[in-house]
């Protein structure tokens, strides 16, 4: 928990550090009021967010979980009637316990997540690392550079620098990618009457972190849900998915991503199969960042390194 949290305490520092420059150079006041002034509007911003859909969400997730019991009995239901002509999925069917699987689900996703004191000291922790980070980023970044031999010290700024950019540009495309799909999702979702539509949206935009993988798990758990709830409701909702699925891969990717390096799905979903096996869903979460750095250095100083070291060899002509 250490380990995570001081890892997103590093990411929030490099992230804030532009906002407190842009904010020091415009009111003109020292770099800790700056800090002061970007905290309270982030917490001005994040209860006016809360205020608006946060409660409904809260609201809807708690009648969820209260009703879960009767979901899996008339899901069961629905399911049996469905497969009613195969014995053999009939059969697996009601030997299937919906309620342990979703728990089991629940618990394997905060695995890496300890709950009360331990889950808020850990977000204090890095909140507090990262600010720290970026009210003096100058001093720790020349320092980070120090500890490099001299001969090599300009080559490891240069890679920081690229490092530090590369995580802000993916945070950015992602942050927006995930608002976009997020808000899509759940007004579609709210005009065709859906019932936890707030809560649907807020969980397609977090797996819409994970590339294919993540959009699947949201479409194959919200279909469950309204099926045992409201079974006519359901091609609604992947109508709704369809759509916004297209809307993302042909407009909002395009925009947010252009210009930038891609990372390939294939590795991603390794590393975050890894982390997420370790850590639970916050390894999910830090997963794709660590390998933005990873391609990073890959691509500026292994690639080189090799190519310089397999380079031909041409003897001087006379």
């Amino acid at each position: 928990m250490v380990v995570i949290a001081s890892l997103i305490g590093i990411g929030i520092g490099v992230l804030i550090s532009p906002l407190l420059d842009y904010l020091q150079k415009w009111l003109k006041l020292r770099r800790s009021f700056c800090a002061f002034f970007l905290i309270i509007g982030m917490l001005i911003c994040t209860a006016i967010i809360g205020g608006l859909i946060g409660w409904v969400i809260f609201e809807q997730g708690s009648v969820l979980m209260k009703d879960m019991p009767e979901f899996s009995a008339k899901l069961r239901a629905q399911l049996e009637n469905i497969f009613d002509r195969f014995p053999w999925i009939l059969e697996r069917i009601k030997g299937f316990d919906f309620v342990g699987t979703f728990q089991g689900i629940g618990h394997y996703l905060l695995g890496g997540i300890q709950l009360g004191f331990a889950l808020i000291g850990g977000v204090l922790f890095a909140i507090i690392i990262g600010i720290y980070l970026a009210m003096d980023s100058d001093s720790y970044f020349r320092g980070a550079v120090r500890a490099f031999p001299p001969q090599h010290r300009d080559r490891a700024q240069d890679l920081l620098k690229k490092c530090a950019y590369v995580i802000r540009a993916w945070f950015r495309a992602q942050l927006i990618d995930m608002a976009i799909i997020g808000l899509i999702t759940t007004i579609g979702l709210l005009i065709a009457g859906v019932k936890f539509w707030a809560l649907f949206g807020l969980l397609t935009a977090l797996f819409g972190i994970i590339p294919y993988v993540g959009v699947m798990i949201v479409v194959v758990m919200v279909s469950l849900i309204t099926l045992a709830s409201d079974p006519s409701q359901v091609p609604w909702v992947l109508l709704v998915f369809i759509i916004t699925q297209q809307i993302e891969g042909n407009l909002v990717l395009p925009w947010v991503m252009k210009g930038q390096a891609e990372i390939p799905e294939v590795l991603l979903l390794i590393v975050m199969l890894f982390f997420g096996f370790w850590f639970g869903l916050i390894g999910v979460f830090i997963a794709p960042p660590l390998v933005a750095v990873m391609l990073c250095l890959y691509r500026n100083l292994y690639l080189p390194a090799i190519e310089t070291c397999h380079s031909p060899v041409t003897s001087p002509t006379h």
